[in-house]
């Protein structure tokens, strides 16, 4: 799905927040608007097409980088089902995945 495609469905309300999102977001201080707001303003990094999920990278109100992950198997929703800070040690720039060593 393209991001473009996941920005309707969130301005035409027409998303669901998990309870893992919010209690993850919450460990990290991530809020909902936290959330939408990394939708409308970020970008997708990561597809996940097997899944119908992609990871959404953006910055919170105060430019911290954030993650939310998106399905839209439901066809009908967008469905943000995680979100959290990028960790430095697993990323780069918050938008390449290291690789991880052997």
């Amino acid at each position: 799905m393209h991001i473009d495609a996941i920005r309707a469905f969130i301005r035409r309300g027409n998303f669901f927040v998990t309870d893992h999102a919010l209690t993850e977001g919450f460990k990290d201080g991530i809020s909902v608007a936290d959330m939408l707001r990394v939708i409308q303003i970020g970008n997708i990094i990561q597809q996940y097409p097997d899944r119908n999920r992609c990871l959404i990278y953006g910055r919170n109100a105060d430019a911290i980088p954030v993650h939310v992950v998106a399905d839209f198997s439901a066809r009908r929703t967008v469905d943000i089902v995680t979100t959290y800070i990028p960790q430095r040690d697993q990323w780069i720039r918050s938008q390449i995945r290291k690789k991880r060593k052997r």
